[in-house]
């Protein structure tokens, strides 16, 4: 019976056992409002309002403090059940820095004998010879994100990405460094592309 029991004992993981409640909050910042209806959070801030449909997370979400603390909570969950805890609140941190500060994504066109041409209509991002192929790239960036050149006289072959929610503006910048990606060469010695040099907000 002993040796049933010692068995026993040593096969549960730290990962098997369940906590009863776990939770954790962020702090809402003054002129930020945070709202959450059927794990659907909403934040309206000063550039604007985001939705982010976080239902798929089996979590509760509170707001308390008058509006002042968002909370988190975990019911009877394990070691990954509770990690979803800082997840949910890192997604909500970068809402609310999104409608107080913006980010904005500086790309730098890289090349060493065919220059890059990048024009901007609209949203639409036409990009022609790359690496001297007669092909025109166009993306269609989404109306969340503002995109811009950077004046000549101030930075040469620069791309500004600017919008309030993070995952639009980094999926914008890595989608447009995939469009010109180098196939079928060295990419040791094929530099050519369109890199993301900068990342920071909007208003500091």
């Amino acid at each position: 019976f002993c040796t049933l029991l010692r068995t026993r004992t040593h096969s549960l993981s730290p990962s098997a056992t369940m906590k009863i409640r776990a939770t954790d909050n962020i702090e809402v910042p003054e002129g930020v409002k945070v709202a959450a209806r059927n794990r659907v959070v909403t934040v309206t801030g000063p550039r604007g309002t985001l939705v982010k449909d976080l239902r798929h997370m089996m979590v509760d979400f509170r707001v308390e403090a008058k509006g002042t603390r968002f909370s988190v909570v975990r019911w009877f969950g394990k070691r990954l059940d509770i990690a979803c805890i800082k997840t949910a609140l890192s997604l909500v941190r970068n809402m609310i820095t999104g409608v107080t500060k913006g980010y904005r994504f500086k790309l730098r066109f890289a090349y060493a004998h065919f220059p890059i041409n990048v024009t901007v209509e609209g949203q639409d991002v036409e990009i022609r010879n790359f690496l001297g192929e007669k092909r025109v790239r166009v993306y269609s960036v989404p109306s969340e994100v503002k995109v811009y050149r950077t004046e000549q006289a101030k930075v040469k072959d620069e791309l500004v990405l600017e919008g309030n929610d993070i995952e639009q503006v980094s999926c914008t910048a890595a989608q447009m460094h995939q469009l010109c990606l180098v196939k079928n060469k060295d990419i040791r010695m094929f530099l050519d592309g369109i890199y993301v040099q900068t990342k920071e907000h909007v208003q500091e």
